[in-house]
């Protein structure tokens, strides 16, 4: 197992169970625990998580901020973003107009689209996912102008916001790094920005989330849960936060994990 899986998969254990030790990583990960020491050092030291005695937990103080290097981040919850993008994909009809916000779940869905070969119209602030959309002869796939953003295929900034101000869509798939059952929020005041753009450009917003990023904070808010159509996760999200956001009259699509 390369690095970045076994780093992805010591930081789910983290978050699921708390705090782990060295010896529970083991376990789950498959890999020494000499291996899984120098991992949990890396992961320390670029502030995800939290040396404890004998394991490691979640950096609190850093976790409204801190994104895991793209590596990491894209074999983070693989499987709940498998059924996610699948299901996002079926809500796409041939003809339509679609944003697809940067990001590892949104990637997954527009992968799954692709392989509909439906004809539509895709609009990205994300190169990776432009490359991959545009594979298909059947997707005509646009790229918002703007910068990219260092060390990732994220484009950002006034001409990226402008370019999806010019446009209303049937449909946008919007990623989030946190979310209450109020509030959408990111990492970064320029992420924020660009993502409340999205929430005016499309006829219909389905934000694509995991369940590991449902109720909690991230940095900056973008906005709010009433902005959005639809919320689609997967099927380990909490009774509890189910019912607090079908309360508030959200609509949440639950989705199986779909292991590779």
């Amino acid at each position: 197992m390369l690095a970045p899986m076994r780093r992805a998969r010591i930081i789910e254990l983290v978050r699921k169970e708390g705090v782990a030790t060295l010896r529970q990583m083991s376990q789950a990960v498959g890999a020494s625990v000499s291996t899984l020491r120098r991992d949990v050092d890396y992961l320390c030291e670029v502030g995800h998580l939290e040396r404890t005695h004998g394991g490691a937990m979640i950096n609190l103080d850093r976790l409204a901020s801190f994104e895991p290097e793209p590596e990491i981040a894209t074999e983070l919850e693989q499987a709940a973003k498998r059924g996610i993008g699948l299901h996002a994909a079926t809500l796409i009809r041939p003809g339509q107009t679609v944003i697809f916000d940067s990001g590892t779940t949104t990637a997954a869905a527009a992968r799954a689209a692709r392989d509909r070969c439906i004809a539509f119209t895709a609009f990205t602030n994300d190169l990776d996912i432009a490359r991959l959309l545009s594979a298909s002869a059947a997707i005509q796939t646009f790229v918002t102008g703007g910068q990219v953003r260092h060390g990732s295929a994220t484009i950002l900034g006034a001409d990226a916001r402008q370019s999806v101000a010019r446009l209303r869509a049937d449909i946008a798939f919007v990623g989030t790094h946190a979310l209450t059952a109020e509030t959408l929020s990111d990492t970064t005041i320029e992420l924020a920005e660009f993502k409340r753009s999205l929430l005016n450009a499309a006829q219909r917003v389905v934000l694509l989330a995991d369940s590991s990023k449902i109720f909690s904070r991230a940095f900056c808010s973008f906005g709010s849960t009433a902005d959005v159509s639809q919320i689609v996760t997967d099927d380990r999200i909490t009774a509890a936060a189910l019912d607090e956001l079908r309360a508030r009259g959200i609509v949440v699509g639950r989705v199986g994990r779909i292991e590779q």
